[in-house]
């Protein structure tokens, strides 16, 4: 059977298509709330141009700098803004409690196991 060639049946764009209509999770962090309530943080689907510069960061994927690019790279407020910068990396990574940081970088990292069963 011969391949056919890119753009003639559509597929890349059903393919982005799906990626541009999956939805933002919300992870609430209690301890890092206010007066209002826990602080939420949306966050977007991975590319596979995030997931490969995390794997290329990672070594042995303990490291803290990749807990602390996670929260960089994927932590939104509900304006689609970067909660955090990459001059917050030192503060992320000498100041924040390192229990919540893997907890909340672990959140953003988790796959749905209800969004594979429905793909």
């Amino acid at each position: 059977m011969a391949a056919k060639k890119s753009g003639g049946s559509g597929v890349i764009d059903r393919a982005v298509a799906h990626f541009q209509n999956r939805e933002v999770r919300v992870i609430e962090v209690p301890e890092w709330g206010d007066e209002n309530g826990p602080l939420e943080v949306y966050v977007a689907p991975f590319t596979l141009r995030e997931q490969t510069r995390l794997q290329k960061s990672s070594g042995n994927g303990a490291d803290a700098n990749v807990l602390a690019d996670v929260l960089i790279m994927k932590a939104l407020d509900s304006s689609g803004e970067k909660l955090f910068t990459l001059e917050d990396k030192q503060a992320i990574k000498d100041k924040v409690d390192a229990t919540v940081l893997a907890r909340v970088a672990a959140d953003i990292m988790a796959v749905d196991p209800d969004a594979i069963e429905k793909n």
